[in-house]
């Protein structure tokens, strides 16, 4: 058994850390860089964001500048202020570290241009009023059997990622992401010339 000092102390030291990542979760602090709040749709710039989406490509998104510094809790008007609506082939789904799932997205008509999509996990998007879509659109991935190469349709909020995701052999990102997906449909697969998918 152990002592009533050390027990106390490890009930204190629980309690800190519980108290210390309410405010985590609830997009009041962030971690250092990570932008968390914004991604998540939990950040007090989200009532700002037009939800209607706005039809384009992958290699347009692509096109638009980086920003020169990143605000932090605040979004970056006017990209991080829409959400965007995608017709692209799906090059690879990753799980992320963070517990996310990352969607490489390829351009149809340049798939030399590509970006990220992430489907955060509901847990770390508490009081984003998304956690049942975050949910349901993880289950779709899941679900399919090879999803590699179909074509998607997603609908996500503009977000720039101080982290760019550079992938070989790509050009060079702006960091842009589809962060949060909102809406997420597969589409089909696309039969490449030779009828191969």
């Amino acid at each position: 058994m152990r002592p009533l000092g050390v027990r106390r102390g490890l009930f204190l030291l629980l309690l800190v850390a519980l108290v210390l990542s309410v405010p985590l979760f609830l997009g009041k602090i962030d971690v250092p860089g990570g932008r968390w709040p914004v991604k998540t749709f939990r950040d007090r710039d989200r009532d700002l964001v037009r939800m209607q989406p706005v039809d384009t490509t992958v290699a347009e998104l692509s096109r638009i500048p980086r920003p020169d510094s990143f605000p932090g809790l605040r979004r970056i008007a006017p990209v991080e202020l829409t959400v965007y609506r995608v017709e692209a082939r799906l090059r690879d789904v990753i799980d992320g570290t963070d517990g996310d799932i990352h969607l490489l997205l390829a351009d149809r008509k340049e798939p030399a241009r590509t970006m990220i999509a992430e489907i955060p996990l509901p847990l770390f998007a508490v009081g984003s009023g998304l956690g049942g879509v975050f949910e349901q659109e993880r289950r779709v991935v899941r679900a399919q059997r090879r999803p590699r190469g179909a074509i998607v349709q997603v609908t996500g909020i503009g977000f720039f990622d101080p982290s760019t995701h550079d992938r070989p052999g790509a050009p060079g990102t702006n960091g842009l992401e589809l962060h949060p997906v909102i809406a997420l449909k597969f589409v089909g697969a696309e039969t490449r010339a030779g009828g191969a998918p």
